[in-house]
């Protein structure tokens, strides 16, 4: 008795001592997002909701535009935000992190509330987004070049579990909305019905793992393409299923394969595509405005939600785009556009104003303007100077040597190019056939210093013919174009040499934004904007966010990996335009 007493008292002094904190908790308590089955919706704080979400990555936007490019999303009358965590950029090395600038998602969740937008939130750890390897650090390769990835083999499982369980989970909890933050949903894995491992321990690991560091309360979903076959992999017990898909068809009939793992609860198009993506050497993608909008109206009618994807695609910087392997390997370009509602500037289309009329007939349209598109300067002309060639500085750069190639992985390099050299020992047939039979993606190969050819995994040119001499050396650079980022051949090793042959010298080519220029790769003010490659197409110009240019002297360095004009220096410069080229011919 006297124990009961006891706590009834320590309980009034809490209370007292505490008023405006308990006073919140109860705010925080009445916020709720669930789903109605009975009623097939989606439930906030208790009232039906519906909602009309579009899809901005963090990382593509420079935290600068972040505002401008959410608040622009509302003024369509979208009410969620729908992003990815990508892994590989917030721990580029193992147990290494980066959250700040432009990898800062927590102030880019919260900056989406301030702008009136719920958020549904995408994990990972593999998020395909036509990034490097899908998301997914290129060290995984590193620590067991036969992981399985995206699988229960425990080697994966290590990684992912450290990087769920002791960095992201507990940034994400604060933000979840139960806790007064923005995010009502959680996406478990992503697209795994397109994946073959079809490795159901695996799924059912990352639902229990997102659980045991959000709570029970967080409502989870999965994303897989609109058809049974997907479905079957993808589906997960305990895990509310979506599906994607795009415009033009019927959209009874991928909603009907979500009915079959889903039969009741609010029917979901998570991927919703109004554009495409792009490859380089491939035409740019586009997809009709009336074609977008009148799949948009038929989904709302059935009172489905709806993510964009994208709404806002932005810019793949630096060297962080991805790559497809269909017929062949496809890399993707610094822009990702998509034909998006607003451009990769941040501007308003006509295709932005006719989705903004669909969905105001279903959700209201928040009052004031939709802020205009920014403005653009062309500058004109900037001489460069030339620095010197790659030879000229190879003195300088990191250097290992090893009887056989090593990987990009096996060196630590997460892209870029890296040098591959070796002194021929003995005299060859002239010509001789250098054969390559799996190079990760392009080398570009010399005699001593001379250039004598290109082999490319893209055209398959895998066999050159060239003449040297004994003592000559042959040099290879070799340049990764991205790791596939969708399918199964997402464990995409650089370089691709097959182990024989002399012994090289590999020299990898760090830090190259300290003052050795070469060719194909921008940078403004040490920010890298990323690969240009003009003569293949769609995208002729790069673009150059407000955020990286600053008032005074700026600097820029180009690095050209073919042909550079600067033998001529009336030839050596490039141009500040206010026109953005991203649909250019391409190679017939």
């Amino acid at each position: 008795m006297g124990w009961v007493t006891t706590t009834k008292v320590v309980l009034l002094l809490f209370i007292l001592s505490a008023e405006f904190d308990l006073g919140q908790l109860e705010k925080s308590a009445s916020r709720s997002f669930t789903i109605d089955y009975a009623n097939d919706q989606f439930l906030k704080d208790g009232e039906p909701f519906r909602y009309m979400s579009g899809s901005i990555h963090y990382f593509r936007v420079l935290p600068s535009e972040w505002r401008d490019r959410l608040r622009k999303m509302r003024m369509a009358g979208f009410n969620a935000l729908q992003t990815y965590v990508e892994w590989s950029s917030h721990e580029p090395e193992p147990g290494t992190y980066d959250f700040s600038g432009i990898l800062d998602f927590e102030t880019f969740l919260k900056t989406a509330q301030e702008e009136d937008l719920v958020v549904i939130l995408r994990l990972g750890p593999y998020i395909d987004a036509e990034r490097d390897m899908g998301g997914l650090p290129y060290w995984l390769l590193n620590r067991n070049p036969n992981m399985h990835l995206r699988s229960s083999d425990p080697s994966y499982l290590k990684y992912v579990d450290d990087w769920y369980s002791n960095v992201l989970l507990p940034k994400v909890k604060p933000l979840l909305y139960e806790n007064g933050g923005p995010v009502i949903m959680v996406q478990v894995e992503n697209e795994y019905g397109s994946y073959g491992a079809c490795d159901f321990a695996y799924t059912s690991h990352m639902r229990d793992l997102i659980r045991s560091g959000l709570g029970d309360n967080v409502l989870l979903f999965s994303t897989d393409g609109g058809g049974v076959g997907y479905l079957k992999c993808g589906k997960i017990p305990g895990v509310y299923s979506t599906v994607d898909f795009g415009s033009g068809g019927d959209v009874t009939k991928p909603f009907g394969a979500m009915r079959l793992f889903e039969p009741r609860g609010p029917l979901v198009n998570s991927e919703y595509y109004p554009g495409w993506l792009d490859h380089w050497g491939a035409p740019h993608s586009t997809v009709g405005t009336e074609t977008v909008v009148k799949s948009l109206d038929d989904m709302l009618a059935l009172n489905a939600s709806v993510n964009m994807y994208m709404f806002h695609g932005g810019t793949s910087f630096g060297l962080k785009a991805g790559a497809n392997q269909g017929s062949k390997y496809q890399a993707c370009p610094t822009s990702y556009d998509y034909d998006a509602p607003l451009t990769e500037a941040g501007d308003p289309t006509q295709k932005y104003f006719a989705i903004r009329d669909v969905v105001k007939k279903y959700l209201p349209i928040p009052s004031g303007t939709v802020p205009p598109a920014s403005p653009k300067y062309s500058y004109g002309k900037v001489q460069l100077a030339p620095q010197g060639n790659m030879f000229q500085f190879s003195s300088v750069l990191q250097s290992v040597t090893q009887k056989w190639p090593l990987t990009f992985e096996q060196l630590m390099m997460p892209n870029g190019l890296v040098m591959y050299e070796t002194v021929l020992p003995f005299r060859i047939a002239d010509p001789a056939v250098l054969s390559i039979s799996d190079v990760h993606d392009r080398g570009y190969v010399f005699v001593d210093t001379y250039f004598v050819g290109i082999v490319s995994r893209e055209q398959q040119l895998f066999n050159l013919p060239l003449s040297a001499l004994p003592n000559q050396t042959i040099t290879i650079v070799v340049e990764s174009q991205g790791r596939i980022c969708f399918g199964n051949g997402i464990n995409d090793f650089k370089v691709g040499f097959k182990e024989g042959g002399t012994g090289f010298i590999v020299q990898e080519t760090k830090n190259t934004q300290n003052g050795i220029p070469f060719q194909g790769i921008v940078w403004v003010n040490d920010f890298c904007l990323g690969r240009y490659w003009p003569e293949v197409g769609p995208q002729l110009t790069l673009y150059v966010p407000k955020g990286v240019l600053k008032k005074g002297a700026n600097t820029m360095l180009v690095m050209e990996l073919e042909v550079s004009p600067c033998s001529v220096a009336s030839q050596c410069y490039v141009t500040l335009q206010d026109t953005h080229v991203i649909n250019g011919p391409t190679p017939k």
